[in-house]
C-alpha cells in the first residue's frame, strides 16, 4: 500500500473518531439531581400547579438546590419523566412527600440559556 493510502486512510479514522467525540460531547448534557423533601401547602391558590415548601433539600453532586423553607410549584410527573401525574394522584394538602427534582442546563432555540426541569414524586 503507498504512503498516500495509508495517511488517507489515517486522517479518515481520525477525522471520524474527532467527530464522534465532537458530536457526543455536544449532544450529551449532565442532568443534575437533587432529592427533595417538600410538604403540599394546605391553600392551594393555582390548580395547575401543586405548590409546596422545601423541608430538606439533598443534592447529588454539584446540583443546585432549592432552599429549605423556600416556595416551589410545580406539575408533578411520573417517576420516568415522560407524562404528567393525572390530578387524583397529586399528593393531598398538608402531607409530606419526597420529590426527585431533575434539570438540565443548556441552550434554547430562540432563547438563549435556559433550564429544563422535571419533578417527580416517589410514592413508594
Amino acid at each position: 500500500m503507498s504512503m498516500n493510502k495509508t495517511m488517507a486512510k489515517l486522517g479518515a479514522a481520525f477525522v471520524a473518531v474527532l467527530a464522534m467525540s465532537v458530536g457526543t460531547s455536544a449532544l450529551a448534557g449532565e442532568w443534575e439531581i437533587c432529592d427533595l423533601k417538600v410538604q403540599v401547602r394546605e391553600k392551594q391558590t393555582n390548580r395547575a400547579e401543586l405548590q409546596t415548601r422545601v423541608l430538606e433539600a439533598k443534592p447529588v453532586g454539584n446540583a443546585e438546590c432549592p432552599e429549605a423553607g423556600s416556595a416551589l410549584s410545580f406539575r408533578p410527573e411520573t417517576e420516568d419523566y415522560q407524562t404528567e401525574l393525572p390530578r387524583r394522584q397529586w399528593p393531598k394538602p398538608g402531607k409530606t412527600i419526597k420529590v426527585r427534582y431533575r434539570y438540565l442546563d443548556g441552550e434554547c432555540k430562540d432563547r438563549g440559556p435556559c433550564r429544563i426541569q422535571h419533578y417527580s414524586p416517589i410514592l413508594r
